[in-house]
């Protein structure tokens, strides 16, 4: 992809957030409550940065669009904005102590985090109002909107790639991806503001790397690998994870679980070619010890490519698609976004099977905060049993945010059947 040159509103993926690591990381879990701007919400007469000026709680996010020479798009009255401003609060919680802090930061990282608040026109989280069906409540799983981060052109064209930010509303919350909104529709000349939580940072990487470079996913990166064996072009999962122009929500498997997958796999295997009980423990232990397992040839009738895609596939959400009716991986899920109530979601399976119920999720919240995430998948292993009816896997890690979409680190892996 080529990557523009760096102003306020061009960002390279590679280098977005290299010294905001505290950022992300306070991102990608649950953001304490920050004070609500007490302040009337009908400035019509007053432009963003005149609020900027006048409220002194906004002096951070004030700071940083200053040093990025943003703040004339924010005085301008003949725009028409909205803005997911995080005040003092939301900064300081997200790891940014003071002003000095954000001036000594790299400017493409300040240049991210202002670029990636603010979105053209008005999205107000009302009924009734103009733009309103940018936030209609329980439209799942949100709305996509083009933030004023460019992070190069679409291949093949001079069409700029921007950066998408996430608003959904529920009865219970209101939220720019995952960051709680706790200060609504602040009616300004030239926009709406909404009070986050916390910096709602973008994302600096595809999910190939984030997930390639996460030790805590080596068996599920090699899982891919095998999974992929005479596939080619977006038909691999590693092009799907590496492809920059899309939107997907994974489930991945940790490392222990893989290794218990594969352990149950390898040991019902032996015992059925008749090794004795002790001996298959021995060597599924063995065998299971190491992601390269994968590619041991001698596995390859177990571990067959189309049964390592299969259960992938079923780790990739999926909706169909209104002109085709395939299921694609198009939809960018944040733990915000599931049910608090048990609800079947279909994924890439459904391609294959469209009746499949999907897997099940549910969201534990409380207040606008998910506390818990579970997944149950339908099946068990052998395949050909009841449907399952153990233990849901939990939700590790949740909301790892990327260019092309965002995973959730779980500690099972789900089977389809």
């Amino acid at each position: 992809m080529k990557i523009n040159n760096l102003n306020p509103n061009t960002v390279s993926i590679f280098s977005l957030l290299l010294a905001l690591g505290i950022v992300v990381a306070s991102c990608n879990k649950d953001i304490p409550k920050a004070t609500p701007l007490a302040a009337p919400l009908n400035y019509s007469t007053v432009t963003i940065s005149g609020l900027l000026d006048a409220d002194t709680s906004l002096s951070f996010y004030k700071a940083a669009a200053t040093r990025v020479g943003m703040i004339s798009l924010l005085n301008n009255p003949s725009n028409d904005l909205t803005v997911f401003l995080p005040n003092n609060a939301a900064f300081r919680v997200s790891g940014i102590s003071s002003i000095a802090m954000i001036n000594a930061l790299p400017i493409t990282s300040v240049g991210g985090i202002v670029g990636y608040s603010i979105v053209p026109g008005r999205q107000y989280s009302t009924d009734g109002t103009t733009n309103v069906s940018a936030a209609v409540p329980n439209t799942f799983p949100n709305i996509q909107l083009p933030t004023s981060v460019t992070i190069g052109a679409l291949p093949g064209t001079t069409i700029p790639l921007k950066l998408s930010t996430f608003l959904s509303k529920r009865s219970n919350g209101f939220w720019d991806n995952n960051i709680p909104i706790v200060t609504p529709d602040i009616l300004l000349e030239n926009g709406i503001v909404h009070i986050v939580a916390g910096i709602v940072a973008p994302p600096s990487q595809v999910l190939k790397t984030a997930m390639y470079n996460d030790p805590n996913l080596t068996y599920f990166k090699a899982a891919i690998a095998r999974a992929d064996s005479g596939m080619s072009g977006l038909n691999k999962l590693d092009s799907l994870l590496g492809y920059a122009v899309t939107n997907m929500t994974v489930l991945a498997p940790n490392n222990a679980a893989f290794k218990n997958l594969i352990f149950g796999s390898v040991y019902g295997y032996l015992t059925g070619l008749g090794v004795d009980p002790a001996t298959a423990a021995g060597q599924a232990t063995a065998l299971s010890s190491s992601p390269a397992v994968f590619s041991n040839p001698a596995l390859f009738g177990v571990l067959t490519a189309a049964t390592v895609r299969g259960i992938l596939a079923y780790h990739f959400l999926a909706t169909p698609n209104p002109s085709t009716g395939a299921f694609e991986p198009n939809i960018r899920v944040f733990s915000v976004n599931f049910s608090s109530t048990a609800s079947n979601y279909t994924t890439l399976v459904n391609s294959f099977y469209a009746i499949h119920p999907g897997i099940k999720a549910q969201a534990t919240f409380y207040g606008p905060f998910v506390t818990s995430l579970q997944f149950t998948g339908y099946g068990t292993f052998p395949p050909g049993g009841a449907p399952y009816s153990g233990t849901p896997a939990n939700a590790v890690k949740m909301d790892q945010h990327a260019v092309n979409g965002v995973y959730h680190i779980i500690d099972q892996v789900l089977l389809p059947q």
